[in-house]
């Protein structure tokens, strides 16, 4: 697989770098997948997924940015977020990076991050948290009435668990997450995701994942199996209050294949938005 971005992305990559040489930052970027494969081999490593920044790509991508002029002191939280890149590009766009945090399960992905785009936790302060979003240590359980978040501003730097975000975050984006898991733990990400949504009009919770397609779905979906487009936006109606809500996903122009328990699979923008 080629090391190849398009126009906007290869600009900004070369910004945050300052590597504006093509061959220099080819090798440059080989160097970092190649650690990267060695904390783990995901398949968005070895396709380059790492050094671009579809996040832009989503659908309601501005409106998400809107929330910072809405929300005071809106807060970005990237789940699964690898090296940062989508934090890079919300940050390029204006989000303010005191305001941003990522978790994932490997904080060697993290490092990376800074390796990869020449920073430091000093001049890209955004926070991180490292661990399993499953794991109660790192978020707890989700509860039927949370008390209203502590209104004093949260230094997300200085966080070393998920928990304090509860009913906090105006925006959680989540790509290549969802498909990891069936339907059972799917559901359980979805519950633990809103329990950190703030329910503030245009709160929103998106991503981008493979589902199997629709002609292979069925109508009743198992909890050890995966979900389709369509039960994928359902499931969100158990998560969240009927009507409290907006679901809306979209389905790339082309189905595309992935090495994976699903064979083929479509992959869909989808957003939940409280209204």
């Amino acid at each position: 697989m080629r090391f190849e971005v398009d126009s906007e992305d290869l600009l900004l990559l070369q910004t945050l770098t300052g590597i504006f040489n093509g061959k220099e930052l080819e090798e440059h970027v080989l160097a970092v997948q190649n650690r990267a494969n060695r904390i783990h081999n995901y398949p968005c490593i070895g396709l380059f997924v790492f050094t671009k920044f579809n996040i832009k790509l989503s659908p309601n991508y501005q409106q998400i940015l809107s929330l910072i002029r809405t929300h005071q002191d809106a807060i970005f939280l990237d789940v699964g977020c690898c090296v940062g890149n989508a934090l890079r590009k919300v940050v390029a766009d204006g989000w303010p990076v005191e305001n941003t945090i990522g978790n994932d399960l490997y904080k060697e992905f993290w490092d990376i991050g800074h390796e990869l785009f020449k920073s430091t936790p000093e001049s890209f302060p955004a926070g991180f948290i490292g661990g399993d979003i499953f794991d109660d240590a790192i978020l707890a359980p989700p509860i039927a009435h949370p008390d209203d978040p502590n209104p004093d501003t949260v230094n997300l730097r200085d966080l070393t668990f998920l928990t304090p975000l509860r009913h906090r975050v105006s925006a959680i984006y989540v790509c290549n997450v969802f498909h990891l898991f069936n339907a059972g733990k799917q559901f359980e990400l979805a519950r633990r995701l809103a329990s950190m949504l703030t329910r503030q009009p245009g709160s929103t919770i998106f991503g981008s994942h493979g589902v199997i397609p629709a002609q292979r779905s069925v109508t009743d979906v198992a909890p050890d199996s995966f979900h389709s487009a369509k039960s994928f936006a359902n499931m969100w109606n158990e998560v969240f209050e009927v009507g409290s809500v907006e679901i809306s996903w979209k389905t790339k122009v082309k189905p595309q294949r992935r090495l994976s328990v699903l064979g083929e699979w479509d992959i869909i923008w989808w957003s939940v938005t409280c209204i």
